[in-house]
């Protein structure tokens, strides 16, 4: 899976509702295809730990991202680790870029586990945050549910597995990046 495909796009208000949200079905078939594949090359069902197979509703994600603000102290997010932070949340990760790529933990009650929502890029306008969720692999996926479980602080140099290279490698999110620099230099 090449390029920069947008599986959905929420806008939510400073009072925590979603006043826009759109979902992408041909992209969507392109991920759950993903998954499965994913699945049978593992041999073992490892990834319905951690990949969302369909997106969560309005109200899940709105939930998810007042708990993400709750733990994290703002909806930007500290970036780093500090006393608060939770293992498995982005601050753990203890990398600043979380505070413009964030995470979701989607509390699904019939599967009785939190499902991980990655990458979101979060852009705050105004009253406004929105969240735009691109297509990455589902390997990119289980490798940040990794990163966010390690003990270690920050991104050691020569790591096997660090938030920079992980990025680096998925167009989607250079591609947006570049998007939002060209916009940003226009206005």
């Amino acid at each position: 899976m090449s390029g920069c495909s947008i599986r959905a796009l929420w806008i939510l208000t400073n009072y925590d509702t979603v006043v826009f949200s759109r979902r992408f079905p041909v992209v969507e078939r392109r991920w759950r295809a993903a998954c499965m594949s994913e699945n049978e090359k593992t041999g073992e069902d490892n990834l319905s730990y951690t990949v969302f197979p369909v997106l969560p509703s309005d109200s899940e994600l709105a939930a998810a991202f007042v708990d993400r603000k709750k733990r994290e102290g703002s909806a930007r997010g500290f970036g780093i680790r500090v006393i608060q932070s939770a293992e498995g949340s982005d601050s753990w990760v203890d990398d600043p870029i979380t505070r413009h790529i964030i995470s979701l933990q989607i509390n699904k009650e019939e599967e009785g586990e939190d499902q991980l929502l990655w990458p979101l890029i979060l852009h705050i306008k105004g009253h406004y945050c929105i969240l735009v969720l691109p297509l990455v692999e589902p390997r990119h996926l289980n490798a940040y549910a990794r990163i966010c479980k390690r003990s270690d602080c920050g991104n050691a140099i020569g790591a096997d597995e660090s938030l920079s290279s992980l990025l680096l490698d998925l167009p989607s999110i250079t591609g947006y990046g570049h998007l939002w620099l060209d916009i940003l230099l226009v206005t």
